[in-house]
């Protein structure tokens, strides 16, 4: 990974390797048990500790491929990912333990980092029919991505960066709620050219999230829609204002689109998000990213509201040569720095593109795979040093090299 901030504030890069060894029982009588570890250690790279001269910061993106609670050691980097029992029945199963949970639009493995986000819990995968599908967990503790610790969910809230209350104070809420954890019920439903998924995340003691997203196919065409609707409960009211997760009035409301064309090898869509002025869409950073249709890498929507998110993403996949090119480019109008009431990390108006390019070894390096994504982000109003050092204006490149065997 190569940080490039703009001008003379300082540049950060670092290489990163890493390994990830798991087992799984064959199956007796249903009963598997599976345990996976992962390491990682630093190669080769710049000084992540220098701070720039201008903002007295250090770097950002770059510790995230270690441990961000353990800044400086880039060693001693390994972690117990998976260590569950699992009961298979027909196309279903039961799960407990540190597991990987079925993809969700929130709670997610988000593999971004050499440690992706870990969770820990119960989940059951029910395949009742090949057109109804539902999933039922409930998550008790967390690794999150970029750390090597795992967490009870009343520890892991507001590990990281807490943001900004409405009413622009700092916010600190990080060990306030006794949350016993986050409870997921997700539906899935689908028939032909149509598709419906619903989910409900119960987060114990702070907030409930509905999330409803249907999709429908026709000729070459797909046409997805999104609607987020988010509700606080009451138990932080009698906290102090700035140790509160969400404020009571807030209701963060999202509607997001999309639609795509698939033709041939290429794929293009065009992408809307709008979130209400209702409240902030929020959800803990330390359990997943958002996945709306307007979400890239670099740029989620979680922390805003009454603002508007426009994507346009291209790809291009080579017949047999197993390659792909990409590129995705988001406008994002709206924020503006100042007005905590739907900023909690006060970022402002943005454009941003992002430019990837994939490929899958075959024959016998078969699993080898080989990733380079370029991400430029600009500012459109606020490009003073403090506003924009590893946050904006930035040009940063990532290599990846994958094998799995």
């Amino acid at each position: 990974m190569n940080t490039i901030n703009r001008g003379d504030l300082k540049d950060y890069y670092t290489n990163a390797t890493g390994g990830a060894v798991g087992f799984t029982t064959g199956n007796f009588k249903g009963f598997e048990i599976g345990v996976k570890g992962i390491f990682t250690y630093e190669t080769f790279g710049s000084d992540l500790g220098v701070e720039d001269a201008v903002t007295g910061k250090n770097a950002k993106w770059d510790y995230e491929l270690y441990d961000v609670l353990n800044k400086g050691n880039f060693r001693d980097l390994d972690r117990l990912e998976e260590l569950f029992i699992r009961y298979r029945f027909g196309n279903s199963y039961l799960s407990y333990g540190k597991l990987e949970t079925e993809f969700t639009p929130l709670l997610n493995h988000s593999d971004g980092r050499m440690k992706p986000f870990a969770h820990r819990g119960t989940w059951a995968h029910l395949n009742f029919t090949e057109n109804h599908q539902v999933n039922l967990g409930w998550i008790d503790g967390v690794s999150p991505r970029s750390t090597t610790e795992w967490f009870e969910m009343d520890e892991a809230l507001g590990l990281f960066y807490n943001g900004f209350q409405p009413n622009g104070e700092m916010a600190e809420y990080h060990e306030f709620y006794s949350s016993s954890g986050i409870g997921v019920l997700n539906y899935n439903f689908r028939k032909e050219n149509f598709q419906l998924n619903f989910y409900d995340f119960y987060l114990d003691k702070v907030m409930n999230t509905l999330w409803t997203e249907a999709g429908y196919d026709l000729a070459d065409f797909n046409f997805g829609i999104q609607y987020v609707y988010q509700n606080p409960f009451c138990y932080s009211q009698d906290f102090a204002y700035r140790s509160r997760y969400v404020q009571p009035e807030e209701n963060g409301q999202v509607l997001s689109s999309q639609l795509s064309w698939k033709n041939s090898g290429f794929n293009l869509a065009f992408a809307y998000t709008h979130a209400f002025d209702s409240g902030r869409f929020l959800f803990p950073k330390e359990l997943g990213r958002d996945r709306f249709f307007t979400s890239i890498p670099r740029s989620r929507l979680e922390g805003l509201g009454n603002v508007n998110v426009f994507a346009l993403k291209a790809e291009y996949i080579f017949p047999k040569t197993n390659f792909h090119l990409g590129v995705e480019m988001q406008q994002l109008p709206g924020p503006e720095t100042g007005n905590f009431e739907f900023n909690k990390y006060n970022v402002d108006e943005s454009f941003q593109i992002n430019s990837h390019i994939n490929y899958h070894v075959s024959g016998f390096l078969k699993g080898l795979s080989f990733d380079v994504l370029w991400i430029y982000r600009k500012n459109q109003n606020q490009n003073d040093a403090q506003s924009i050092f590893n946050k904006s204006n930035f040009n940063q490149l990532n290599f990846v090299t994958n094998f799995n065997f």
